[in-house]
């Protein structure tokens, strides 16, 4: 059976009882994935802690899949043709074609270089070189309130290490007192806040009555 038929015979039966060989089938792109989860998704109209739960994948998988749906047909391919791990999806849905096309070359130029660092940040610095003004400016004006809510967030999740929540009340005093963040910290915090949207604990539609403080770091990350 061709991967059309397979995706097919998905789409013609219940959409719930889809998702999961949707999401589990290796055989699929990633192309096919995010197009195939988000149809399901949509004609189920499970919302999206739902649809993760049936499928096997996590809240931020799916958001991203979903968010990867939407790029134009050449730049999900692309993306797809590139594989690339699912840590970046959500940074890759969230690009124009210049961004994406710097972040799979410089994903390809990590995957040479362990030294580099993590592909996450990877891909989002050669991307934000890419898209504009300087991210260390707009990260660190960051609020304190906002940088205090997530550490404590982040402890209610059980997400990040102790010292990452530690860094996060750090600089929330920090900002009390008028001092910035310096280069060290600030490149420590935008790798912290990238892993808080990753969780999921950060995104456009937060549960949790704190969506300013939401908008306001994923704005600084130029999400």
């Amino acid at each position: 059976m061709t991967n059309a038929d397979y995706i097919r015979q998905l789409l013609d039966g219940d959409p719930t009882e889809g998702l999961e060989p949707a999401w589990t089938n290796a055989a699929l792109s990633l192309a096919e994935r995010a197009q195939l989860i988000s149809t399901l998704h949509m004609r189920s109209r499970l919302t999206l802690e739902g649809t993760a739960r049936i499928s096997g994948a996590t809240p931020a998988q799916i958001q991203a899949l979903l968010e990867l749906a939407t790029l134009d047909d050449e730049d999900l391919e692309l993306v797809s043709k590139a594989n690339p791990p699912a840590t970046t999806w959500f940074l890759f849905a969230g690009a124009g074609p210049d961004a994406i096309r710097a972040g799979l070359e410089a994903l390809s130029i990590g995957s040479l270089t362990p030294t580099a660092g993590t592909a996450l940040v990877t891909v989002y610095d050669a991307m934000r070189s890419v898209s504009g003004p300087s991210k260390d400016e707009r990260v660190a004006s960051i609020s304190g309130a906002t940088l205090g809510h997530l550490a404590h967030k982040a402890k209610e999740y059980d997400v990040l290490t102790k010292n990452s929540r530690g860094l996060l009340v750090s600089l929330a005093k920090r900002k009390a007192t008028g001092a910035q963040p310096t280069e060290k910290q600030l490149k420590y915090l935008t790798d912290v806040l990238l892993q808080l949207v990753q969780a999921g604990v950060v995104s456009r539609e937060s549960h949790d009555d704190d969506q300013a403080m939401c908008d306001e770091v994923l704005d600084a990350l130029g999400m």
